[in-house]
């Protein structure tokens, strides 16, 4: 995999030219097929903190937290917290066959979320876990977190 970030068009055409193309090239020459993606610099934020609030805070608090005596899954933490601090929208839409508007209730994804939205997400959940469920996270390094277990430093 080849990620280069780039911030002007000049940068861009020489990342290509410089890595990209290369890259593909022999791939495809050996009779690989290749995949091209590219995404805007904020997407890339988002993954970092999709990976950091599912492989650290939602783990964690499905690790720690006990509310009456019982323990829940991971994936029952997550819509709960999106239910809680996300909440719902209302989308309109056309009935195409009567042309009549209809309104309906969606549930927002934390998909829809931008970096701000994101950060903001993960520290409402993280201080609700922290205060009225006792949870305790790793510590924060510089480019990661360390495993309180192995003291290793995860991205």
């Amino acid at each position: 995999m080849i990620q280069v970030q780039c911030f002007n068009p000049q940068q861009a055409h020489a990342a290509m030219m410089a890595h990209v193309w290369p890259w593909v090239k022999s791939h495809t020459m050996a009779e690989r097929p290749v995949v091209l993606e590219a995404r805007l610099h904020e997407d890339v934020k988002s993954d970092q903190q999709r990976r950091y609030y599912h492989g650290v805070i939602l783990t964690e608090i499905a690790k720690q937290a006990t509310v009456n005596g019982q323990k829940f899954p991971m994936a029952v933490w997550k819509e709960h917290f999106r239910s809680e601090y996300l909440g719902f929208k209302t989308v309109t839409s056309i009935n195409p066959m009567t042309g009549k508007k209809h309104r309906r209730r969606v549930r927002v994804s934390t998909e829809d979320l931008g970096v701000k939205g994101y950060n903001k997400l993960i520290e409402r959940v993280t201080a609700f876990a922290v205060t009225e469920l006792g949870v305790q996270f790793p510590e924060v390094g510089r480019g990661g977190y360390v495993d309180p277990d192995t003291g290793e430093i995860m991205q």
